[in-house]
C-alpha cells in the first residue's frame, strides 16, 4: 500500500459508521440515471431554512431535499407495511387463531351463490 492510500485508509478507519453509511448512499445514487423531475414553490422561510441546512450538510440544496425527502418516504412506507401490536393485543390475535372455527351460516349462504359482480 502506498503512503497516500495507506493515509485514506486510516481516515475511513477513523470515520464514525453513519457518515460511511451516510456516504456510501449518496455515492449509490451518483451512477444512476434521474430522469424524473419535481418542482415546489417554497416560502422565503422554508427555502433559507433548507438553505441552511444543506450548508450545513455540506450538500447541494437538490441533493438534501432529495435525500430528506426519500428518507422520509421510505419510513412511512415501511410503517404502512409493518403490523405493530402491544403484547396483550397479540396474545388476543393468537388466541384467535388457534380457536375453533366459528361457524358463519350466513356467509356460508352468501359465498355459495353466485356473485351480482360480472367476473370479466
Amino acid at each position: 500500500m502506498t503512503g497516500g492510500a495507506h493515509r485514506l485508509a486510516q481516515v475511513w478507519a477513523d470515520t464514525p459508521l453513519y457518515i460511511l453509511a451516510l456516504y456510501n448512499r449518496f455515492m449509490a445514487s451518483v451512477g444512476s440515471t434521474r430522469s424524473g423531475r419535481i418542482n415546489m414553490r417554497v416560502s422565503e422561510h422554508q427555502e433559507r431554512v433548507l438553505k441552511a441546512a444543506a450548508d450545513l450538510s455540506s450538500e447541494t440544496l437538490t441533493g438534501f431535499v432529495l435525500s430528506v425527502a426519500t428518507e422520509r418516504a421510505e419510513e412511512i412506507l415501511e410503517r404502512a407495511q409493518r403490523i405493530e401490536l402491544s403484547s396483550a393485543a397479540f396474545t388476543r390475535f393468537a388466541r384467535a387463531l388457534d380457536a375453533p372455527i366459528e361457524e358463519m351460516p350466513t356467509l356460508r349462504r352468501y359465498a355459495s351463490k353466485q356473485s351480482p359482480i360480472p367476473s370479466h
